[in-house]
């Protein structure tokens, strides 16, 4: 939803606007001018906003005469003006601050005024102001912005409205419209602002403007609507990818000289007991209690570990501390990556040492506290839900029994729950701190953006990366970005067996790769095992000579 841009452009362009123009600019000259239109009921917040311009005359007596607040009244009935209190506040302010030739609030219905001169006050206002206590798209700031093509001046704009949920809108200068300080001091920074701030401020506004109208979201969404119908008619159906043949891919195994083989581990070769992690939750580092690795998985990775000629890389969401150190311990000569590429412990080098390697040391993790306030609130009316906190990410788990019943009252509502939790916790710290939320069908998992199994393989790939660990603790790493799409490799063998369809895209465009998929879904992989025959296959592959 937006406006049309291409016909306010065109009405602004009127004489009769110039005209008024001119004729404001003389009217105050001198003056500051911030405009407001709203309608006069309780929820647009008008009453808020003339006390918190009275609290800002107050606070700067410097403004006192030298600021004036125009404000628009949409029509509406006398009831909801009535119930504003609108009137009551004007005066009072009026009667504190007017002088003979000067009057702070100059209130306007309407019907009193042109669309023409409702233009010429946005062309000239150095701030327009948005003091909503809850609305959807406020298109009178996306006409404010557009009016301000030569200006350049800010937006005051509500947190409660819909556009500021849009990421374009948060170049504005937001408010709580409930707090009349925090405004106060908004309406100071917006009238004191420097010219290349508000410049850029303006720039970010107006892209958004002229890019997410009605149209655009048309456009769009059946663009959308066709991609995603061509790559469901495209995909390939689980019945028709072959299971892995290990005797087909044994002899290119045992010509190769330099081998990469990413093996999944939770859901892969070992399944977890939620059960289990769930009577024991808060035991431990993320409600996983004394863990043990299964053997007959370790005894596979040491198999594989001992060819000289592969580079064993173990791929996992778990957390370090009580987990994977443990099986890093008992075969230090893999490499692992943990909590879905935040960690990544570097293979053994020919002194026995290795490291663990922070991919988010540069990443602000203060988020953490929040988040799990929020999932605490969760938890507590959601039954035989638990939250597992790890070192750089968080996983909420809603549903811990093995069968779904769809049609069920608890799976319902702890569905519920769990994409309730997921907007609250995207709405209020995923934008501000670069998170995203990847949901599951019984649990989601929140951690930094740009971080993924996928990321921490292009950093293995990398030439400089930790697959060489003697350089990857004398070089300065490099951030996950920059080994996105880094697909540069020298290993002329590559297997990856796994569930995540991101990494087994990004592996197929290698020339030397094959991909395993073990989701039992649709995949991209070149093929396909079932979970109980991953360890048996690896083994073939390890025996193999």
């Amino acid at each position: 939803m937006g406006i049309d841009v291409t016909s306010i452009t065109a009405r602004k362009q009127d004489t009769e606007v110039t005209e008024w123009v001119k004729s404001i600019k003389q009217r105050y000259a001198g003056m500051k001018i911030i405009v407001g239109r709203d309608k006069l009921d309780v929820i647009q917040g008008v009453r808020n906003k003339i006390q918190a311009f009275e609290a800002f005359l107050d606070k700067y007596p410097e403004y006192q005469g030298k600021v004036v607040l125009i404000q628009v009244a949409l029509q509406t009935t006398e009831e909801n003006e009535a119930q504003g209190g609108v009137a009551d506040v004007v005066s009072h302010l009026n009667s504190r601050f007017s002088t003979l030739t000067y009057q702070p609030v100059v209130f306007l219905h309407t019907q009193d005024l042109t669309f023409s001169q409702y233009l010429a006050l946005l062309t000239v206002a150095d701030a327009f102001m948005v003091t909503s206590l809850r609305e959807g798209m406020a298109l009178r700031a996306h006409e404010f912005v557009e009016c301000q093509e030569q200006r350049h001046r800010p937006l005051i704009l509500s947190e409660f409205t819909g556009s500021y949920s849009y990421s374009g809108f948060r170049s504005c200068i937001p408010i709580n419209p409930w707090d009349k300080r925090m405004t106060a001091n908004a309406i100071h920074q917006a009238l004191t602002m420097k010219d290349d701030e508000a410049t850029s401020r303006w720039e970010d506004l107006h892209n958004h403007v002229v890019t997410q109208s009605a149209q655009a979201f048309v456009t769009s969404f059946l663009v959308r609507c066709l991609r995603s119908n061509i790559e469901h008619m495209q995909s390939n159906d689980p019945a028709d990818i072959a299971t892995l043949d290990v005797q087909r891919i044994i002899p290119r195994y045992r010509h190769s000289q330099k081998r990469l083989l990413l093996i999944d581990f939770e859901g892969t070769v070992w399944e977890r007991d939620i059960q289990t992690i769930a009577r024991n939750a808060g035991v431990g580092h993320g409600g996983q209690p004394d863990f043990a690795p299964p053997e007959d998985v370790l005894r596979l990775l040491r198999k594989l570990a001992e060819d000289p000629k592969n580079e064993v890389w173990l791929l996992s969401g778990l957390p370090t501390s009580g987990v994977l150190d443990v099986v890093a311990e008992k075969v230090p000569t893999i490499g692992i990556v943990a909590e879905n590429g935040c960690f990544i412990k570097t293979r053994s080098d020919r002194e026995g040492k290795s490291q663990w390697i922070s991919m988010v040391a540069n990443f602000n993790l203060t988020w953490k506290a929040a988040c799990m306030e929020i999932l605490q609130y969760f938890t507590e009316r959601t039954p035989g839900s638990f939250i597992e906190e790890r070192e750089a990410s968080v996983v909420w788990r809603f549903w811990t029994e093995k069968a779904i019943d769809q049609h069920a009252s608890d799976w319902q509502w702890a569905h519920r729950q769990a994409a309730e939790a997921q907007n609250h916790i995207f709405d209020s710290l995923g934008e501000r701190y670069g998170l995203r939320i990847i949901p599951g069908s019984t649990s989601f998992l929140v951690l930094p953006n740009n971080i993924s199994r996928s990321t921490a393989v292009g950093a293995i790939l990398h030439p400089g990366g930790p697959a060489r660990s003697s350089l990857a603790r004398h070089a300065a790493w490099i951030s996950p970005e920059s080994v996105e799409s880094e697909n540069a490799t020298d290993f002329d063998f590559v297997l990856a067996v796994g569930k995540d369809e991101k990494l087994m895209r990004r592996l197929n465009e290698l020339d030397n790769a094959e991909t395993c998929s073990t989701s039992g879904k649709g995949t991209d992989a070149k093929w396909k095992l079932e979970q109980e025959q991953v360890v048996p296959s690896l083994w073939r592959l390890a025996e193999a000579k």
